[in-house]
C-alpha cells in the first residue's frame, strides 16, 4: 500500500515537472503569438472576401442579407473581438513567475483560440455550403437592431432565387413568429416595425411560391389570424374615440390593417383566377376563419362593428369567381352552402346576411349604369350566389329595386323599355324517364315560389301591397304590340306582381 502511494506521488511530481517545463519553454509565447497571427490572417482573408463580395453584390437582391448573416451570425463579429484580443495579448503575460497564473493564462488562451478556429470553420462552411440554414438561423434569432431586422427581411423577400415552397415555409414561420411578438408588444415602435415588415413582404409577394401562399397551413390561416388581431386592435380604439382624437398607435395599427388587407386581396385573386388555382384550399381556410369569428362584434359609441363584414374578400369574389375557369366547381363544391343567399340561410346565418349586404353594395353601381351590354359577372352571381331562385325572374326583381327611373318615365316604364342586362338563362336540369317533364315543371314552380318569397323577405319595405298596386296601375297604362319584347316583359311583371299579392294575402 505504501509503495502504491509512493509511486502515485512520484508520478504526480513527474507530470507536474513536465507541465512546469512546458510552461517555462522559452519559445512558447512566440508559438502562441504565431498561432494567433495565423488565425488572424485567416480571418482577415475572410473579411476581405466578404467585403469584396458585398461590393460586387450590394445592388443585387439578397446581398445585404448575406452581409448581415456573414458578419453577425456566422462570424459573430462583435463577440469574437474579445477572444481575438485574448489570443493576441495573452502570450505577453506568459512571462509571469507563477505556475498557477501561467496555467490559467494558457487555458484561457486555448479556449479563445478554439473559439476562433470554430469561427473560421463556420466561415468556410458559409462560403462553400448551403446559404439557407445560416440565413434562417440569423432571421429566426430576431436581429436586435431594428434597421437590420427590416433591411434583412426586405432583402430576403426581394429575391426568389433558389427558394422552394419548403424554404418559403421555414422563412415565413420565422417571420410570423416575429410579427406575433410585435403584435403582442403593442408599442408605437412595434407597430411601426410591424407595418414596415408587412409592407416589404407584400411589395415582393409576387415572387413567393404560389403553392405555399395558397395551400400551406403556415401562410393564409396566419394572415387571416393577423387580420383579426390587427382589426380588433384598431377598431377597439376607433369605435371609442372621436375622429380628431386618434392616437399614433391607432394609426400604426391602421397601416398594418391596410397592408394585411392587400395581402388577402392578392391571395383571393391568385386563388380564383391565377394560373395555379387552388380555390378549394382558399375557401376551406376562409370558412374555418369566418366560422370562428362570425359572432365577433365591437360595440362603439354610435354603432357596432361586425368583424366578418370587414374581411376584404367580398368585392374580389364578386369580380373574380365569374372569371374563374373553375367557377362551376366553386359554386357547386367549394363555396360553402351556408353562405349562399336563400330564406333559410338569411334567417340563421350572419355570414349569409353579410354576403347579401356586400353583394347589393357591389352590384348597385353596375345596375345604375343601365348598360345594355350583357353583364357576365352578374349573370354568374345571380345563379351561383342565389341558389334557390329562378335566375331570370330574380334578375328582374333585383334590377327593379336598384335601377333609378330614366327621365320622365315611370318606374315600370323604365323597366319595360330597357329590361335587364343579365338573367338571360335559367338553370340546367337533368333527368330521364316519363315523368321528367312533370319533375321539371315542379322544380320551376318551386324556384318561382322561392323567388317571390325571398323578394318579399329582403325587400319587404319595397314590395308592399300599396306599392305593388301602384305599379300594376302603371303597367295597365302601357300598351305594346303583342310580338314585341316590351309586351313579353309586361306579361312577366303582371304575373310576378300577382304572385306577390297572393303571398302577402296568405301571410296576413
Amino acid at each position: 500500500m505504501t509503495s502504491l502511494k509512493l509511486s502515485i506521488l512520484l508520478s504526480h511530481e513527474k507530470s507536474q515537472g513536465v507541465w512546469e517545463s512546458f510552461l517555462n519553454y522559452e519559445p512558447l509565447p512566440e508559438l502562441m503569438q504565431g498561432a494567433g497571427t495565423a488565425i488572424l490572417t485567416l480571418l482577415i482573408s475572410f473579411a476581405i472576401g466578404i467585403i469584396l463580395h458585398h461590393l460586387n453584390d450590394r445592388n443585387k437582391a439578397g446581398g445585404l442579407l448575406d452581409l448581415h448573416v456573414a458578419l453577425d451570425y456566422v462570424w459573430m463579429f462583435k463577440p469574437s473581438l474579445v477572444p481575438l484580443l485574448m489570443v493576441v495579448t495573452l502570450p505577453f503575460f506568459m512571462g509571469v513567475k507563477n505556475t498557477t497564473m501561467q496555467s490559467a493564462i494558457l487555458i484561457v488562451w486555448f479556449i479563445a483560440l478554439g473559439f476562433l478556429i470554430w469561427i473560421v470553420v463556420r466561415l468556410y462552411g458559409w462560403v462553400k455550403g448551403d446559404k439557407h440554414p445560416p440565413r434562417l438561423g440569423y432571421l429566426a434569432n430576431f436581429p436586435k437592431n431594428t434597421n437590420d431586422k427590416i433591411v434583412s427581411w426586405n432583402d430576403l423577400w426581394s429575391t426568389s432565387q433558389t427558394h422552394t415552397r419548403f424554404t418559403e415555409k421555414d422563412y415565413f414561420i420565422a417571420f410570423s413568429n416575429q410579427i406575433d411578438v410585435l403584435l403582442k408588444q403593442g408599442t408605437e415602435k412595434s407597430w411601426y416595425v410591424t407595418a414596415q415588415l408587412l409592407t416589404d413582404f407584400y411589395t415582393h409577394i409576387d415572387k413567393r411560391d404560389k403553392v405555399f401562399l395558397l395551400v400551406f397551413d403556415e401562410f393564409f390561416p396566419k394572415i387571416l389570424e393577423w387580420h383579426h388581431k390587427v382589426w380588433s386592435n384598431y377598431y377597439s380604439q376607433y369605435s371609442k374615440e372621436n375622429s380628431g382624437n386618434k392616437d399614433r398607435l391607432t394609426y400604426k395599427a391602421f397601416e398594418s390593417d391596410l397592408v394585411i388587407d392587400q395581402i388577402i386581396k392578392y391571395v383571393t385573386k391568385e386563388a380564383l383566377i391565377g394560373l395555379n388555382g387552388h380555390a378549394f384550399s382558399y375557401f376551406d381556410t376562409l370558412k374555418k376563419h369566418i366560422e370562428s369569428h362570425k359572432d365577433f362584434v365591437i360595440d362603439g359609441i354610435d354603432q357596432s362593428y361586425e368583424y366578418i363584414h370587414f374581411i376584404p374578400i367580398y368585392e374580389d369574389c364578386f369580380e373574380f369567381i365569374p372569371q374563374s375557369p373553375d367557377s362551376y366547381n366553386i359554386w357547386d363544391h367549394y363555396f360553402p352552402s351556408e353562405w349562399k343567399i336563400n330564406s333559410s340561410n338569411l334567417a340563421t346565418s350572419p355570414v349569409a346576411r353579410t354576403w347579401l349586404k356586400r353583394y347589393f353594395d357591389w352590384s348597385q353601381s353596375r345596375i345604375w349604369k343601365q348598360s345594355e351590354e350583357w353583364d357576365k359577372q352578374l349573370e354568374d352571381l345571380n345563379k351561383g350566389l342565389f341558389d334557390s331562385v329562378d335566375p331570370i325572374i330574380w334578375a328582374k326583381i333585383h334590377t327593379f329595386v336598384f335601377r333609378p327611373r330614366k327621365g320622365n318615365e315611370s318606374k315600370m316604364e323604365t323597366m319595360i323599355k330597357h329590361g335587364t342586362n343579365f338573367g338571360y338563362s335559367g338553370r340546367t336540369f337533368s333527368g330521364w324517364g316519363n315523368d321528367f317533364e312533370t319533375k321539371y315543371q315542379q322544380l320551376q314552380e318551386e324556384e318561382i315560389e322561392n323567388t317571390i318569397s325571398l323578394a318579399l323577405n329582403i325587400f319587404s319595405k319595397v314590395f308592399t301591397e300599396s306599392n305593388i298596386k301602384i305599379w300594376q296601375s302603371e303597367l295597365a297604362q302601357l300598351d305594346y304590340p303583342e310580338d314585341s319584347s316590351e309586351y313579353r316583359r309586361a306579361v312577366v311583371w303582371k304575373a310576378v306582381f300577382n304572385k306577390m299579392l297572393e303571398h302577402i294575402g296568405s301571410n296576413t
